[in-house]
């Protein structure tokens, strides 16, 4: 089984996406999922998102990239917060199940 490809962007791609990635990656852990996070900056994310199965960004994203996009922002507010860790969670499982089956 390979790890699912995941992308976290951010503003910056620094500080707001290293506490979303590190949240992300133990909510994977929580169900059972093998990710392996990158951090960009949001500018990053048309040009790079095809590389990934899938796209967290901290901040509203409406283009369509190819690869599913979660809003992450309940992660960083609280406000949203189990809403946020639920889509997560359920993304996160069906990106596991669609790369290995």
């Amino acid at each position: 089984m390979r790890k699912v490809k995941a992308l976290v962007a951010c503003g910056g791609g620094i500080a707001t996406s290293t506490f979303a990635a590190a949240e992300i990656e133990k909510i994977a852990k929580g169900v059972g999922v093998d990710v392996a996070i990158t951090k960009h900056p949001l500018a990053d994310v048309p040009a790079i998102a095809k590389e990934y199965d899938i796209c967290f960004v901290t901040s509203k994203y409406a283009q369509d990239i190819g690869t599913p996009i979660i809003q992450v922002n309940g992660l960083i507010t609280g406000i949203g917060e189990e809403e946020a860790i639920e889509r997560i969670e359920k993304s996160l499982k069906e990106v596991n199940a669609q790369i290995n089956g």
